[in-house]
């Protein structure tokens, strides 16, 4: 077999693209317009029809030539499509007869494109898969949790300290703590994470964390809540990067049924990497006009930003019922509702500050700790819906349309 892309034989946050079949001048002309891709990124091998099924061949995407030999292509897309698991299939026809394009489907194919290949076609049809990658991952395995604001002091450490506990003390769980606030590193003083540990570790380790590498970098609190801390020193916060994010939060979310992220009061990259692999993302906003006027240009970026499949939700924290800044007030400035409201406690939250210690800690039984653990509760129940919840793809629109031709042929 036959590759080409990278020297290292994959692309992080590409598709693994197999390309079969025999005719030298089509497979040519299609590796060349899958090279010039810059978005989507794709790793490109190539086959014969006979070798497609030989065992390391899987790939995310199998696109196979319908040339002069039919049957063999024909026999190619059932026997992908039986693979397990299965790829996306893409049918490419030199012709476009409703009779072959009635046969590829019934064949199993998902797509059809048409050479030579048009690169709007193309890229729109690999993006499709890509994104499809992209919300299944995010529904697979613990529940991801980004909690984020536009200013400082908002209680954005506070909340993820608190709910972390929460989470955890729901029985059975396994919950970690992300400090990805690099060069405030409150979540991970507030735990004492051990300065010799932490994400810095993971990003110089030049490829994606393993779970080795991971619970080298993870310090375990007596609570029994997993942290993984900021870089000590502030300027060595520049050594993290979106690709180490990524990729720790795909192994944190097959390791632990709940990781919870303090994203800070700032927006960079890393940040965006959070969210897009988020189940949840909460802005925490205290009950003012200045703050609403942040979480409105929140709102507007982060719908800018195009992220499929995830809505942030409003924490309205140290709420008073009272307060002269009402709550309509704040929703109907933002147009969004409050998720989840933290009550003020003056007293608590001194000493919790005095003892360097989370409220859950110094006062279990306050109506601030009966608020995190409502918000726990209620995270925890949306996650059995969601596990229950079938995810079986929808046929696109091609694939249903010619299917409704086949059908009355």
């Amino acid at each position: 077999m036959e590759r080409s892309g990278s020297k290292d034989g994959g692309l992080r946050g590409g598709l693994s693209v197999l390309l079969v079949g025999g005719e030298k001048v089509q497979m040519d002309q299609a590796r060349e317009a899958l090279s010039a891709l810059s978005e989507p990124r794709v790793d490109v091998a190539e086959a014969a029809p006979a070798q497609a099924a030989a065992p390391g061949t899987n790939a995310d995407v199998v696109m196979v030539l319908c040339g002069a030999d039919e049957e063999a292509a024909l026999g190619c897309l059932r026997g992908q499509s039986e693979r397990t698991p299965r790829p996306a299939l893409f049918a490419l026809l030199s012709e476009q007869s409703q009779a072959l394009m009635r046969r590829v489907l019934r064949a199993g194919a998902d797509e059809m494109l048409f050479l030579p290949l048009v690169r709007g076609d193309l890229v729109r049809a690999l993006l499709k898969v890509s994104e499809a990658h992209r919300r299944s991952e995010r529904r697979t395995g613990g529940m991801i949790f980004s909690v984020a604001s536009m200013g400082g002091g908002a209680g954005v450490t506070t909340l993820c300290a608190n709910l972390g506990l929460a989470l955890l003390r729901g029985g059975g769980v396994r919950v970690a703590l992300v400090d990805l606030d690099l060069q405030q590193g409150g979540l991970g003083n507030l735990f004492g994470a051990d300065p010799e540990r932490g994400i810095l570790g993971l990003a110089r380790l030049g490829r994606k964390p393993d779970s080795i590498s991971l619970e080298a970098a993870l310090t375990k609190h007596a609570s029994g809540l997993y942290v993984l801390g900021a870089p000590v020193r502030i300027e060595d916060s520049e050594e993290v990067s979106d690709t180490t994010v990524s990729g720790l939060l795909d192994l944190l979310r097959q390791l632990f049924d709940h990781v919870v992220i303090d994203c800070g009061a700032h927006v960079d990259e890393n940040s965006v990497a959070a969210w897009e692999r988020s189940q949840e993302l909460f802005y925490v906003l205290e009950q003012s006009v200045v703050a609403a006027h942040r979480a409105v240009r929140f709102l507007e970026f982060f719908r800018r930003l195009g992220i499929d499949g995830i809505e942030p939700r409003l924490v309205l924290n140290r709420y008073q019922p009272k307060h002269p800044i009402a709550e309509a007030q704040i929703v109907s400035m933002l147009g969004s509702p409050v998720y989840a409201r933290i009550p003020r406690d003056e007293q608590v939250m001194e000493k919790s500050a005095a003892t360097a210690q989370t409220a859950s800690q110094v006062a279990p039984n306050s109506a601030l700790v009966r608020a995190y653990e409502k918000l726990a509760r209620r995270l925890s129940a949306s996650q059995e819906v969601t596990a229950k919840a079938e995810t079986r793809p929808g046929l696109g629109f091609v694939t249903r349309l010619l299917g409704s031709l086949g059908a009355r042929a």
